[in-house]
């Protein structure tokens, strides 16, 4: 007995505004949504996901949106009190974005049983978006309830291209917070700014034809994200979601920017104690000018620079 191709109806001529040329989700109609944002703290992770949750929202999806801190109910109002009454919601889908309070992953579990019920029993549009996906998913960590919840999140991973449920998470590295199952399954990949140089050993793979290293990753500002989709890479600085406009202090954005002229790099240099700059060792100044890819040339001139700059300090 043949079996005809799954193929989400709701998504052909849906699109994402993710800052750039619109994505169109026809492309996922066979496979469904795994998106992950990944980047440190405080760059626009949750920003992306509740982006991706009002736009859903409004183009037939139900969107669920996991609220580790407690802050999403003064966004998309009160959320839901137990489990079942996210069963109600869920069900009669009178909700366009529906706020799960849960702090770790004992929490998370029972509601997370639900979604995975109700999926299989209705198969209509909905949108998960967990944030601080390390404290559901771990890459090794299964006691305090995170075995399970890392289970049930593998399973809207795996299962949810057949049960109209569509997934995004955000991790703080690409490797390590997470269990494999999300990055193994994700076809919606965020790159977002890259502090630790030793990150890029695990995101080099994805970049190696693309001519981007571990420099402009690390150049990427608040919201900027390099973005993997199935029309291939593109730099993307993402709008802010409707409902954070709300309540989001105004601020300037500040991109971070190196000296520029010899008066800025010395007064730069003297703002670092000496101790840190004991601390550049040969074989530290080797691995970083490997992440960076500096050419001879340059690590020859900065060595020199670098000598210049201790012996005025004797």
């Amino acid at each position: 007995m043949s079996h005809s191709v799954i193929c989400r109806s709701e998504m052909v001529g849906a699109t994402l505004n993710l800052g750039g040329q619109p994505l169109d989700l026809t492309e996922y109609s066979t496979t469904g949504l795994m998106a992950l944002a990944v980047g440190p703290r405080g760059f626009g992770k949750t920003n992306a996901g509740l982006l991706m949750a009002e736009q859903l929202s409004e183009q037939g999806w139900v969107s669920l949106v996991l609220d580790p801190e407690g802050e999403l109910e003064s966004v998309y109002g009160a959320a839901v009190a137990d489990a079942e009454d996210l069963r109600q919601r869920l069900t009669l889908r009178d909700t366009p974005i529906v706020v799960v309070s849960a702090k770790d992953a004992l929490e998370f579990i029972p509601y997370g049983q639900v979604i995975l019920e109700v999926a299989d029993e209705h198969r209509k549009p909905l949108f998960v978006c967990i944030d601080e996906g390390q404290l559901f998913s771990a890459a090794r960590k299964r006691s305090d309830g995170v075995g399970e919840a890392c289970d049930i999140i593998a399973q809207f991973a795996e299962r949810g291209r057949k049960r109209a449920l569509d997934l995004f998470v955000t991790a703080l590295r690409y490797t390590g917070t997470l269990h494999r199952t999300m990055f193994s399954n994700s076809n919606l990949k965020l790159i977002g700014a890259q502090e630790d140089p030793t990150a890029w050993s695990a995101l080099a793979p994805m970049f190696r034809s693309s001519g981007i290293e571990f420099k402009d990753l690390n150049a990427l500002g608040p919201g900027e994200f390099i973005c993997f989709s199935r029309r291939g890479i593109e730099k993307t600085r993402m709008p802010m979601a409707d409902g954070l406009k709300k309540v989001a202090p105004k601020a300037k954005t500040v991109k971070r920017t190196l000296p520029a002229n010899f008066s800025q790099w010395d007064r730069a240099m003297r703002e670092i104690p000496t101790e840190r700059l004991e601390a550049l060792t040969d074989p530290v100044v080797d691995l970083l000018g490997a992440v960076a890819g500096l050419l001879p040339q340059q690590m020859l001139a900065g060595a020199r620079a670098f000598g210049d700059e201790m012996e005025a300090r004797v």
